[in-house]
């Protein structure tokens, strides 16, 4: 009987030892599937989050020229001789030009002359020597232009897609326009007995004008009514002003007979002629 109860301990406690072998073994896959389930939740969580943060990631942008707005300009009416305009003030948002556009029925035609390469920021009383002077009086539309691509050269209309208009804050192309009256070239103040009496020459809207005949002896006086500089300048050399300013005047004695042809170094178009008897 004794033997019985012995073995059927043995038996139970077998029995026992298995069950706690199985429960440990089945204690361990929990384990490993809980970890691996975790990983792949941390794997997919930070997927989504890359994913979230690469859409909200603006995308670069390719590098920018020279800003091109907010620019502002400011040209009153005036009176000129007609060889240059004046800008009373302009504002650019970088480097750039001044470009007098001529009338084209009522808004900005062809160019008519360009300033010097202006920096960024406010800029006051600009003038601009306009590529011909105004024949009369006429409207002009003084516009920005930027210097695209930073070379200090105006070439808008010669390369193609640089150095355009400049734009205001709200979107449209800085430009305005300016009544210009043209007036001739005043030399009602001269007193000719002190400037050669009738042997005078005057420079005026881009033109010489006065005595063609002189006799041998004669010194004759060139004065310069024109804003813009000129030069009284022998085609032989005889005789060479150099620059003369507005109101500057130069004199020479011509001393031998001859036809001397003459011109204006800083304007080739401008000529003349004048006749020396004997």
């Amino acid at each position: 009987m004794n033997n019985f109860h012995n073995s059927f301990r043995t038996v139970i406690a077998l029995g026992a030892g298995v069950a706690l072998t199985l429960a440990a073994c089945g204690g361990d896959d929990d384990d490993t599937a809980g970890t691996v389930s975790t990983e792949a939740t941390e794997a997919t969580e930070a997927t989504e989050a890359t994913e979230a943060t690469e859409a909200t990631e603006p995308a670069s942008e390719p590098a920018e020229g020279p800003a091109t707005a907010p620019a502002t300009i400011v040209a009153d009416d005036q009176d000129s001789d007609g060889s240059s305009i004046v800008v009373a003030q302009v504002d650019l948002p970088a480097a750039g030009f001044i470009a007098v556009h001529a009338d084209g029925g009522g808004s900005p035609g062809p160019v008519i002359g360009v300033s010097e390469l202006l920096p960024a920021g406010s800029t006051n009383d600009v003038t601009v020597t306009l590529d011909e002077p105004l024949a009369a009086d006429a409207t002009v539309f003084p516009m920005v232009h930027i210097d695209t691509d930073d070379n200090g050269v105006y070439e808008f209309g010669t390369v193609e897609g640089v150095d355009g208009p400049g734009l205001t804050a709200d979107g449209d192309v800085a430009v305005v326009p300016a009544n210009v009256v043209v007036a001739a070239g005043d030399s009602a103040g001269t007193d000719e007995s002190a400037e050669g009496g009738d042997n005078t020459i005057t420079i005026a809207n881009f033109t010489f004008d006065g005595v063609t005949e002189v006799p041998v002896g004669t010194t004759v006086v060139v004065v310069n009514n024109d804003a813009a500089p000129h030069t009284w300048t022998a085609d032989d050399g005889t005789f060479d002003s150099g620059a003369l300013n507005e109101g500057d005047t130069f004199e020479f004695t011509f001393d031998e007979a001859g036809e001397f042809a003459y011109h204006c170094n800083f304007h080739p178009s401008m000529t003349g002629t004048i006749v020396v008897t004997g």
